[in-house]
């Protein structure tokens, strides 16, 4: 695991609600895969009246069972994305591959600050738009996806997830629906991580230098506010909330996150280490 994953890691956890969300689901294999007949118990799973607390329900979508996500269950799918984030960041500004293979054919997107920025760029971006909640990542319903069909944790509409599908050709495109399209950047594994931060940051880099000046604010607050409107410059708070999460996320590296006890476990290896130190520039 790179030291960027590492940090990454510990930043979602640090800036998130881990368990916090009743959207956020996680499967419970022992209630069994039969909705009319579950082999558990259905009741409350925790003594506490809080909705987190709810007893299992039956979600088609998902296939089984559900309770709402514990904060070490959501841990691991932010391991996965802090992964992603950090390999897709590489490839974004970089056209180097999870194995350090520089990829013929790849376009590069317009980030002179390097992959540790984009990375955090496309972070608070996704931390603002999603929550990172389970349903968003993996679009269930009934909040998993916007009001117009925006998807994954760039909460990116259909038509822009196409049009920044870069890797699919243009005669896969054609070949396939707008929808088909939309679930490839949907899931919680690496793979359907990275393509929705691949088209996102696509779309932040397009904005970045569409909207460059935008009432004299920086051009991060100027990039984040062609994201929210389509290309338009528009005062906003969330803006200011997208770059203030990007400065705290530049800021802090690469030691000014600590892991605490309970999410320690989903690593690997040790993230205190030197390896840390060494910044990705």
């Amino acid at each position: 695991m790179s030291p960027l994953a590492k940090y990454l890691f510990m930043f979602l956890i640090n800036h998130t609600g881990p368990g916090k969300s009743v959207y956020s689901m996680e499967l419970m294999p022992e209630c069994g895969t039969d909705q009319e007949t579950p082999t558990c118990a259905t009741v409350p799973v925790c003594a506490s009246s809080s909705p987190l607390c709810s007893a299992p329900r039956w979600s088609a979508f998902r296939g089984g069972w559900v309770k709402v996500e514990t904060k070490e269950e959501a841990a691991k799918r932010y391991l996965n994305a802090a992964e992603a984030l950090a390999d897709t960041a590489v490839y974004l500004t970089r056209c180097i591959d999870e194995s350090g293979n520089v990829q013929e054919g790849c376009t590069p997107i317009y980030w002179p600050e390097g992959p540790r920025s984009a990375a955090c760029a496309i972070l608070s971006s996704s931390i603002w738009e999603s929550g990172y909640r389970e349903d968003i990542m993996t679009g269930a319903p009934p909040a998993g996806r916007g009001s117009q069909g925006e998807a994954c944790l760039m909460q990116v509409m259909p038509q822009y997830i196409a049009d920044n599908a870069s890797w699919l050709s243009p005669e896969q495109k054609k070949g396939l629906s707008q929808d088909e399209v939309v679930q490839m950047v949907l899931g919680t594994d690496k793979p359907s991580l990275s393509r929705c931060y691949e088209v996102g940051g696509r779309l932040l880099s397009r904005f970045r230098r569409a909207t460059r000046t935008c009432g004299g604010h920086s051009w991060v607050y100027s990039m984040y506010s062609g994201y929210g409107t389509g290309g338009r410059c528009r005062e906003s708070t969330w803006s200011q909330d997208r770059e203030r999460t990007y400065k705290t996320c530049m800021a802090r590296w690469p030691d000014g996150e600590k892991i605490p006890d309970w999410a320690s476990s989903v690593l690997t290896a040790d993230i205190h280490g030197d390896s840390l130190v060494a910044a990705l520039e």
